[in-house]
């Protein structure tokens, strides 16, 4: 039998049922759309992650108490505090450059009589320049940056300048040189930054430290340290140098120490996880897609018995029967996975652009071929299993019976 004559044997099964026909390829559609959605959206957030991380460069080194207050780079509790004698501490240790100490808090800011919260860092302008906003991906987008001398100035995070203060259907617009009171305090805006993509960065506000302190009523109390490592240093030797040599200082080990290479194993990890329970989910629903495909193809062999009756008598073998059937389940597969694929891809492309409306910069599409042949590949294979038994079945008639069927 020609290969042509396999497909127009399945179009002609297609077509005869069709209501049922689509009902199946509706269900590998569902469970592909999830499985290359769900994907898409794991990867793109791992990806999106390595990048972020990679942006810190093997040089940097992250000091936090623990337990924090909140998220990485979030307040700490009042009792783990870092102080000036640990500042002291990391910059003496061999192999670091620089130790840039800060303030983080949240607080409530207002514009033009428009209250809002946002996160307000304080820090060494000088040292945070060369060790600290290479990391977080600051770039400016008008105006200059902090220097050392300035007092009730300011730098602010795109989605504060504008997208944060409104009115009706109306944003404010922040501008170079207005003030925004913080804790009833006026600061001048001297900067913007260039949108980053998240939430947390882009509602940021940039002071000196001593304006922090003043501000919050804290002194000697800093809430993570950035830490640069000289050139041809080994980050994890340094690692565990500001490791030990704080141990000692505080006692106890109530602090994290990560390098860029931790950062990232610990990150990727977690979203290996995640993706890995996302993943399974979508594999449900297309497991109950295997099963329609299994059920339509068991109707198709009883609806079609006299027609392999015929077939036989006229000299069909088991195995071309076989590949009847099969082909036809697993186009089935091959339809449904097209489908499911661009509605997959259209799904996880939405989720990135809602969540870039909402300042969740986390999420985002992994679009590839490998993605693309992974997906068709398996709706494919689904299809052919699911159609296996039927299809074996088929090929065991007796041409005798199949004929004489009604």
């Amino acid at each position: 039998m020609k290969f042509s004559d396999y497909f127009r044997f399945c179009y002609k099964g297609l077509v005869q049922r069709k209501t049922r026909s689509y009902l199946t390829i509706v269900g590998i559609v569902i469970g592909i759309m999830a499985i290359v959605g769900l994907i898409s959206i794991g990867v793109g957030m791992q990806v999106y992650m390595d990048e972020q991380i990679g942006k810190m460069g093997i040089n940097k080194i992250i000091i936090m108490p623990v337990p924090p207050g909140g998220a990485l780079g979030g307040p700490s509790s009042a009792s783990t505090y870092f102080t000036d004698r640990d500042v002291r501490a990391v910059e003496n240790v061999r192999g670091v450059d620089a130790n840039c100490y800060m303030v983080y808090r949240t607080s409530l800011i207002t514009y033009k009589d428009i209250d809002a919260t946002a996160s307000v860092v304080g820090m060494v302008p000088s040292i945070a320049e060369d060790a600290y906003f290479d990391v977080q991906g600051y770039e400016l987008e008008s105006g200059r940056d902090l220097e050392d001398k300035d007092t009730h100035k300011i730098t602010i995070g795109y989605w504060i300048a504008y997208k944060t203060f409104k009115v009706g259907d109306t944003y404010k617009e922040v501008k170079i040189g207005d003030k925004i009171e913080i804790k009833e305090q006026g600061f001048k805006v001297i900067g913007i930054m260039e949108e980053i993509g998240n939430r947390d960065d882009d509602m940021t506000i940039i002071m000196s430290i001593d304006d922090a302190e003043r501000l919050f009523d804290v002194s000697n109390e800093y809430d993570f340290f950035f830490a640069k490592i000289k050139e041809g240093a080994d980050p994890e030797d340094v690692a565990d140098r500001i490791r030990d040599r704080l141990e000692d200082e505080r006692d106890e080990e109530d602090f994290t120490v990560m390098t860029a290479a931790q950062l990232s194993e610990t990150v990727g990890g977690i979203l290996s996880a995640v993706s890995a329970v996302l993943i399974g989910i979508g594999a449900i629903s297309l497991l109950v897609g295997g099963v329609g495909i299994m059920n339509t193809m068991y109707t198709s062999v009883v609806e079609r018995t006299r027609e392999i009756g015929v077939y036989k008598a006229l000299g069909a073998e088991n195995n071309t029967i076989l590949m009847l059937f099969l082909v036809e389940s697993g186009l089935i597969g091959v339809i449904g996975g097209l489908i499911g694929i661009v509605l997959g891809f259209g799904m996880a492309l939405m989720v990135e652009i809602i969540g870039k409306e909402m300042g969740v910069g986390l999420l985002h599409a992994w679009i590839s071929w490998e993605l693309t042949a992974f997906a068709l590949l398996f709706s494919f294979s689904i299809g052919v299993l699911a159609g296996f038994l039927p299809s074996r079945s088929a090929s065991q008639m007796d041409p005798v019976d199949a004929l004489r069927h009604e």
